[in-house]
């Protein structure tokens, strides 16, 4: 790869582009069904990151696949499930692509139960993610197994009815990140405040002493998937040309990838390391799953590990201006690659951490960091 010695000066078309994400206004209108919000390609599940290699799929999004075609009804089991996706008789392809947003080793197919982000400023455009999980039983922890399939019918079956019943008007987004930001957040590891203002939201109509309040009480990262709608709505806003914003990044537990705005649609992937962190008592280092989720993405918006300082470089340095209804925090938002050729960087991502054997779910959190030859790459192929 030649060198590139990327321009200390924001260009023009990364201005340009950093007005069109500051000009989105998403918000949260209602649930729906996957396959009724969108144009769902056929028998198809929807993954993190970039496109899977099946030879290499990371085991905890097969379990997460197989789950979810045995949701679907195309297979009599897990056996056979497992053969067809690994056959291509069902086929796996990057949410991201697809206008959805899924953490961790989650997926998405056309029974599930779709939250719907919109952009008030041009209600044409929407993002999908599908409802947090909760704690235990969550499908982005890449489990199998009856109780997990159980689980997934209850949150795509009593919890979504419900939830389309009492979100039944726009819940603007930015106010709830701009407060939780400044209550402590950082709308991805930490979410209490920001899930805390969307239950107020809905509370009215929810009820104090339901099966289904009790859940959302109990789940503090609830907001996380509806931010994460919202980040990809706000990012693929700077798909112009030229543009090298962060539009898309992710990881499938094998590799990680990245698009600019510049040149939507491609991913430029390198191997996904596993995150450096803390591990639960009774797992090694060699348990890790590598990087794996599409909330890789919030972090490069500037949330996240981003809202530290990077590597001792001041945040203005990465993100050049502050996003004009975060007025409480202050928010830096939109993050040009060539900021980060320009420093040498490369995004802290804050990312839990799965087993890779599928067995364990969640067996700690750290940071993961690219390599910062990944977005010189990516920058290269618009300069």
């Amino acid at each position: 790869m030649d060198e590139i010695t990327a321009p200390s000066a924001l260009s023009d078309a990364d201005g340009t582009a950093l007005a069109l994400m500051h000009a989105v206004e998403p918000a949260w209108r209602g649930v729906a069904l996957a396959r009724d919000a969108m144009d769902f390609p056929e028998r198809t599940i929807l993954h993190a990151g970039p496109p899977v290699d099946l030879a290499r799929i990371a085991r905890p999004i097969l379990n997460s696949a197989v789950m979810a075609a045995l949701l679907e009804a195309w297979a009599a089991d897990a056996t056979e499930a497992e053969a067809m996706i690994l056959s291509g008789a069902i086929r796996l392809a990057p949410a991201q692509d697809h206008g959805v947003m899924v953490p961790l080793a989650a997926v998405f197919s056309p029974n599930m139960a779709a939250q719907i982000v919109v952009d008030l400023a041009d209600p044409r455009r929407r993002v999908l993610a599908p409802i947090n999980g909760g704690m235990a039983k969550a499908q982005r922890l890449g489990l199998a197994g009856p109780d997990i399939l159980a689980h997934l019918k209850w949150i795509n079956g009593n919890l979504a009815a419900t939830l389309s019943i009492v979100a039944d008007r726009d819940i603007p987004l930015l106010p709830i990140a701009d407060a939780a930001l400044a209550a402590g957040d950082d709308c991805h590891g930490r979410t209490v405040a920001g899930t805390r203002l969307v239950i107020e939201a809905i509370a009215p109509r929810l009820g104090s002493d339901t099966l289904e309040r009790h859940f959302l009480n109990g789940a503090p990262g609830f907001f996380l998937n509806l931010w994460m709608a919202a980040a990809k709505l706000i990012a693929s806003a700077a798909e112009i040309p030229g543009s090298s914003l962060i539009t898309a990044m992710g990881a499938n537990g094998v590799d990680a990838g990245v698009q600019l705005g510049g040149r939507p649609g491609q991913w430029f992937t390198a191997p996904a390391a596993p995150p450096e962190g803390t591990l639960v008592e009774g797992v090694t280092p060699d348990d890790r799953l590598g990087a794996i989720g599409d909330s890789a993405l919030v972090d490069a918006l500037g949330f996240g590990a981003m809202l530290t300082e990077q590597a001792g470089l001041p945040r203005a340095r990465l993100f050049p201006r502050e996003h004009p209804a975060f007025a409480l925090s202050r928010a830096r938002v939109g993050l040009p690659a060539a900021a980060l050729v320009a420093a040498g960087a490369a995004p802290r991502i804050a990312l839990g951490i799965l087993d890779r054997a599928g067995r364990r779910g969640r067996i700690g959190g750290g940071i993961h960091t690219p390599p910062p030859a990944l977005f010189a790459e990516a920058f290269n192929a618009i300069a």
